[in-house]
């Protein structure tokens, strides 16, 4: 019995994986399947250029499906080739009954039933031109891509995630905007220089409408029974055939011609290394890994065919250059490349210092194994005399263990227990493929080979993949061997457990009397110890910040530099005898004292007397001070203390600052809002403040004004957090957001029906946001997105902009006046005379700061001269004017006679919402 449902099952699978139509399993199915097949059904094909692509011998993706549909089912299809942009009034007007090769898309959920996916997609956004190579790169960017709105949800939604927002503008043909920044499933079709992950859609589909959802499951049958596999063999196809077009169009005649005679590539790994980057398998005992993984990537994409000779003996450079092989996996150093040339990185490996608690400071040699690339990168750091080579990793050990050698220098922290040894990450080294000099041309098509067929994050995260689950496989078998042992080592573990427990807190009590190396001052370990343990003590902390150091330590040479803080840290450590001294990093020191802080400053500034080298090289210091008293922690005094010393930096008034009551109270607020608005821009809101035209008393616009609001501190004034997004460098992300709110505004007003002839709505951009060089995209690109005009657009600019360069500036006022926007320049005479200035510049209006009305209080006959003339100026130019601040009737009537062209003011309005100005538009 068991062996005829055995037979049966087989049977059934053996027909659905190489039959050459579609069998249904049972005699109902059958039935079922027969009616179906006499369904005429219209099926459409999504006019995407990666779907349509096809070479000879290689079907299109799209050709795969009409063989599915007709020849394998055997079903009454016809096809209709769609767009993305087309797609939803299609499906929505039922011209198709149903759609392939379609991702999951929630916005048709109510009109298709989705296919189990056939592959799944990954996103990416890429460039030809900007070096974009994270999210961050993608913020305030405009990004083109078609017209599928799932893949422009899952960036939206990516971006929101990382606080990031970009301006997406979806169009027919991205081939057309290829030099732009695209978003895109397929980055092969075109040739990036740039790019970022996005993340993966939800998987590509067959839909159909609920008329035809019987059709579903056999839809599904046919994928998960053989058909999913020809969909990923055509794939998979597409995507070597596409790469190895790509990159044999990238090469020369020359290489053509050399590629066309090319052996099969002798390659040769470290056999004594053992890193993702090439390793011996304990399963198999091939070489598995990073370089291995590509090297099978090239030869099935690119069918460029390498050969392992690695073998026990240790393969070095001079085997190499004897030409016993083409090609080793090594890093990159100035000796090797005084013989060698090298392929692009295709990884880096990190390098460990490692030591014993035990080791004395003083004692600071280095092991490195020799002719590694951790020798090279010793000498580049240490001097000849601290450098011990040694021939073989367990001779280095023994040396260390011993007390022969200070330190180690290895890339494989994996072989020293972190219990017994101090492991310190110092520097990632690339690894390259290394070729003979005359080999030029082999590693130049290497290297065009990296670059059309090659993601190295991926290939590195698939290598990681697959090193872990070896090592689960090698755990698993030795678990058995194991088990027989655990019983024995139980009791003898405890003890191992306790005394090991014993010397850990041993270690970390020796560790806490540990000094820096180089000023023999307490180090950043015993700061925090002090922090967490002293924080009854009250006195004063400081901070102190070297000048200069960074100049001297790169023309002179660290050695040199070492020099300055030796004499530097020997002259705190005798004028704060009594008090706590700590070096923390490079060049910057802390303390403690029980002296007040006049008398810190006083002490430190004797040391010119000291200190000559200082002197000589002209390195003074920034000192930041803060009292700590009994309720307070020292961490938190030494953070006001650090506060006060970047202030000082700053301001450039005096070499120190006291973080008095005033200053702790202004940057606990200024880190309170800080990060709010990191965490949250979105609480950034536009009000609107109308403008009026002073001859008719109507509205002509109205001014867009940023406000904040929060949960935690409710209101927030513009005064407080505009100069917070400046000093920090997310002053355009407010701009921005301002600009789209009031862009948005208009996109509804328009909808609305309201009457807005000679209407414009204003929004301030910052100088620091007019020096970027995506301001002119942005703001195109919101105007394409929303389809709103720029002649309801003003952006109004300060004096304040002139310190930038003027050609750059001109030229961007040109190019936003080419969008139909007008330009504005507001709070005229506010701080900066720029009235000659006015004759170059692109404007359109000119602002009068509320100031200037303020000065007729003060002295009305002078001040009326002063308003009379800037205008007779002002008009003499042919710009309008708008006056700002305008608060009681005599004002109004003043400007009156003065022929003033628009005004805004309280006595007109105050700012209001977008809704109550929406009412005063439609009540004119």
């Amino acid at each position: 019995m068991i062996y005829r449902l055995f037979t049966i099952v087989f049977l059934i699978l053996f027909n659905f994986a190489f039959s050459e139509v579609y069998i249904p399993k049972t005699i109902a199915e059958k039935e079922e399947f027969s009616k179906l097949q006499k369904e005429k059904v219209v099926i459409g094909l999504i006019n995407d250029p990666f779907y349509n692509l096809s070479y000879p011998k290689v079907k299109s993706l799209n050709d795969t499906v009409i063989d599915f549909f007709k020849n394998y089912l055997q079903l009454d299809v016809s096809f209709k080739i769609i767009s993305y942009k087309n797609l939803k009034e299609e499906v929505m007007s039922g011209t198709v009954d149903g759609v392939a090769l379609i991702p999951k898309n929630q916005c048709f959920n109510d009109t298709l039933l989705f296919s189990d996916s056939i592959f799944s997609e990954e996103l990416f956004v890429i460039s030809q031109t900007d070096p974009i190579n994270s999210l961050d790169d993608l913020n305030n960017k405009t990004i083109y891509t078609s017209y599928m709105m799932s893949y422009s949800n899952i960036l939206n939604a990516v971006l929101d995630n990382n606080d990031l927002s970009s301006h997406m503008i979806p169009v027919d043909s991205l081939s057309s905007y290829d030099d732009k920044l695209i978003l895109t499933t397929n980055p092969v079709l075109y040739k990036p220089n740039y790019g970022v992950k996005i993340g993966n859609s939800s998987g590509v589909t067959i839909a159909l409408s609920y008329k035809f959802k019987e059709i579903l499951p056999f839809i599904n049958n046919a994928l998960k029974y053989g058909y999913r596999d020809v969909f990923l063999k055509n794939l998979n196809t597409l995507n070597r055939t596409i790469s190895y077009n790509n990159f044999y169009t990238s090469l020369t005649p020359e290489e053509k011609k050399y590629l066309e005679t090319l052996p099969p590539i002798k390659v040769a790994y470290e056999n004594k290394t053992d890193s993702l980057v090439s390793y011996k398998s304990q399963i198999d005992g091939k070489y598995k890994g990073i370089a291995p993984n590509l090297l099978k990537i090239l030869k099935n994409n690119l069918y460029i065919d390498f050969i392992d000779i690695t073998n026990n003996e240790s393969k070095t450079p001079s085997n190499l250059e004897n030409n016993e092989f083409d090609t080793m996996v090594l890093s990159k150093t100035q000796t090797r490349s005084k013989n060698f040339i090298f392929s692009k990185k295709i990884y880096e490996i990190g390098t460990y210092v490692i030591n014993l608690d035990s080791s004395p400071s003083s004692l600071r040699t280095i092991g490195v194994l020799k002719n590694n690339v951790e020798e090279h990168l010793a000498r580049r750091y240490d001097v000849e005399s601290n450098i011990i080579v040694f021939d073989d990793l367990e001779s280095m050990i023994n040396a260390l263990n011993n007390g022969e050698v200070g330190n180690l220098l290895v890339t494989n922290k994996e072989d020293f227990d972190s219990n017994k040894y101090n492991i310190i990450p110092f520097e990632t080294i690339p690894v390259n493929f290394m070729f003979n000099k005359d080999n030029i041309i082999l590693k130049n098509i290497i290297n065009k080979a990296f670059t059309h067929s090659i993601n190295l994050k991926k290939l590195a995260e698939q290598s990681q993949l697959e090193r872990e689950t070896e090592n689960k496989i090698i755990n698993l078998r030795d678990k058995e061997v194991n088990k027989l042992l655990l019983m024995f080592s139980i009791l003898f573990g405890f003890i191992i457990v306790t005394i090991s427990t014993y010397l850990y807190k041993e270690r970390l009590n020796k560790k806490s009397l540990l000094k820096d190396s180089l000023t023999d001052l307490p180090n950043r370990f015993i700061f925090d110890k002090f922090c967490s343990e002293e924080n009854s003590l009250t006195g004063s902390t400081f901070v102190v910040d070297l000048n200069n150091f960074k100049n001297i330590n790169d023309s002179l040479g660290h050695e040199f530099g070492d020099v300055i803080l030796k004499e530097f840290a020997t002259f705190l450590k005798n004028t704060f005898i009594d008090s706590h001294i700590f070096r923390i990093s490079g060049d910057e020191f802390y303390g403690f004292s029980f002296d007040n802080q006049e008398q810190i400053i006083e002490k430190l500034k004797k040391y010119k007397e000291f200190c000559p080298t200082l002197l000589k090289y002209n390195i003074t210091f920034n000192l930041g001070i803060s009292h700590k008293s009994s309720n307070i922690t020292l961490a938190t005094s030494f953070r006001y203390s650090d506060l006060a010393m970047l202030e000082t930096k700053k301001e450039k008034n005096k070499f120190f600052k006291i973080a008095d009551d005033d200053f702790i109270k202004k940057m606990d607020r200024e880190s309170s809002l800080l990060s709010l608005l990191k965490e949250d821009i979105r609480g950034i809101y536009a009000l609107f403040q109308p403008k009026y035209c002073i001859k008719n008393n109507k509205i002509i616009g109205a001014e867009s004004l940023a406000r904040y609001s929060s949960l935690e501190l409710g209101p927030i004034g513009p005064f407080e957090f505009i100069p917070i997004a400046e000093k920090y460098n997310f002053i355009h992300k407010v701009d921005y957001k301002i600009a789209k709110e009031s862009i948005v505004f208009v996109k509804e007003l328009l909808e609305s029906g309201a009457s807005l002839n000679n209407f414009r709505i204003s929004f301030n951009i910052s100088m620091k946001t007019f020096k970027r060089n995506d301001l002119i995209s942005i703001i195109s690109g919101l105007l394409n997105y929303f389809k709103v005009p720029g002649k309801y657009i003003e952006i109004e600019i300060t004096e304040s902009i002139f310190v930038l360069d003027m050609k750059d500036l001109i030229n961007k006022l040109k190019a936003l006046k080419a969008l139909g926007i007008q330009i504005s320049l507001d709070d005229f005479t506010a701080g900066h005379s720029t009235a000659g200035l006015l004759p170059l510049l692109p404007i359109d209006i000119v602002k009068f700061d509320k100031s200037l009305l303020d000065s007729l209080e003060i002295n009305q006959e002078k001040g009326m001269i002063v308003y009379k003339n800037l205008i007779s100026l002002i008009k003499d130019l042919n710009f309008k004017i708008v006056s700002e601040g305008v608060e009681t009737k005599e004002q109004l009537e003043f400007l009156e006679f003065l022929n003033v062209d628009y005004v805004q003011g309280y006595y007109f309005s105050k700012p209001i919402s977008k809704e109550e100005f929406t009412m005063e538009v439609r009540n004119l």
